[in-house]
């Protein structure tokens, strides 16, 4: 019998792989766990893996739904719109003698929160973030999924690191509710943007944050992007280390991070970032993406180049999340002080910015350019404007 549970736990990981909840013969994909938001107002699908022609039942709030596992043991069940809750529910998953339970579940509006270390940056870091924190206990329907992936600071890889390389293994983190200790972990960024919209209404709010310190637009296109078009044809492969198209630093990083294994794969690789961090959550009905990007793209001058690069990320994101109409939020590159060189083609990127927001249906372009500060640090520390204003962006587009 423990064989045949051992044998049914592998088949489960290989149908789901990047699953959040096992138990026995059942398992829940990789968005769905205790303490999570459920997006209101629209149907929800849950999905995830069984023994293939099980059946499988989820509940949730009243309501349940049944659907035969198919032959390679997935299975999906669509959960109607259901009204915003603030009450910790439970939802069940049943597949025979096996049972998913996930508790303290709440209906509300979630966020994607993506791109590099300005939206990483935690809250903890922040001007006043500290204090921040402190007060993160008194809004229990904020929920945060901190979603972590492999460091891209100077190191060299270690074996273990290298080997979780992959889509399935790269991001590890799950749904937490907020405290002082989870939202200081937090993206300042996206936990201000978020309580301005919570505050608003009282609607729960679910903030899913996957962002990577440094990672280019093309490391976050998903490889079905990638592959239709010739101009993406030298990041499809190793020979992207030394592509022109991918920023000098970025490359140089990624090969200080590799060392000795320049084969293996890295976040900044085009396509790694979608397909390890993004792509687990095709189908979940987000309300918004907050996306917060572009200082490392915009060393190259080309506009052209960097206007392809974030239409293709927005319309390849909707395709492939299934979403067409996905709302998109993006945080213009503020000012910064100094005369490094790297950064003498920000106003042009600005501008690509703005471009792309004019020229594409619900993408809103949230501008910060007044809220740099002096120093060359790429990071400005004050991040509490930046994350009223997208809380606001979010708001706006929501009354129209």
């Amino acid at each position: 019998m423990k064989g045949l549970i051992c044998v049914g736990l592998i088949a489960l990981l290989l149908v789901c792989p990047g699953a959040a909840v096992i138990a026995g013969g059942v398992a829940l994909a990789r968005p769905f766990a205790s303490q999570m938001v459920l997006p209101m107002a629209k149907p929800v699908p849950v999905w995830g893996g069984a023994m293939p022609g099980e059946e499988v039942t989820v509940a949730f709030a009243g309501e349940s739904a049944s659907v035969l596992a198919d032959r390679d043991g997935r299975w999906q069940v669509v959960l109607p719109a259901m009204p915003a809750s603030a009450k910790g529910t439970t939802l069940s998953v049943t597949a025979g003698r096996a049972k998913v339970v996930l508790d303290d579940v709440l209906v509300g509006r979630v966020f994607l929160c993506s791109g590099q270390s300005n939206m990483d940056f935690p809250l903890r870091r922040a001007t006043g973030g500290i204090e921040e924190a402190r007060t993160a206990g008194k809004f229990p329907a904020i929920r945060l999924c901190n979603l972590t992936g492999a460091p891209t600071d100077g190191r060299v890889y270690d074996v273990a690191t290298l080997a979780r390389l992959n889509p399935r293994d790269h991001f590890t983190g799950s749904w937490e509710k907020s405290s002082e200790k989870s939202a200081a972990a937090f993206s300042a960024v996206a936990w201000w943007a978020g309580k301005a919209v919570h505050l608003n209404d009282g609607v729960p709010v679910g903030l899913v944050e996957n962002a990577v310190g440094g990672s280019g637009t093309e490391a976050w296109l998903p490889r079905p992007v990638l592959a239709a078009r010739q101009e993406y044809a030298d990041l499809l492969d190793r020979r992207w280390l030394d592509s022109p198209r991918v920023s000098a630093w970025a490359r140089g990083r990624a090969r200080k991070n590799l060392g000795s294994h320049p084969e293996a794969s890295h976040p900044f690789k085009p396509g790694f970032l979608f397909e390890s961090g993004v792509r687990a959550w095709a189908g979940f009905p987000f309300d918004g993406v907050l996306w917060y990007q572009g200082e490392t793209n915009a060393e190259i001058d080309d506009d052209a180049w960097n206007r392809r690069l974030i239409s293709d990320l927005v319309s390849g994101w909707r395709k492939e999340l299934r979403q067409e109409k996905l709302p998109f939020f993006l945080v213009q590159l503020p000012r910064i002080g100094g005369s490094d060189p790297l950064r003498r083609h920000w106003p042009a990127y600005r501008k690509v910015q703005a471009d792309v927001a004019r020229g594409l249906s619900n993408v809103h372009l949230v501008v910060t350019e007044d809220l740099g500060w002096d120093s060359p640090d790429v990071h400005p520390p004050d991040k509490r404007p930046v994350g009223i204003r997208l809380g606001e962006a979010v708001l706006k587009a929501r009354a129209r």
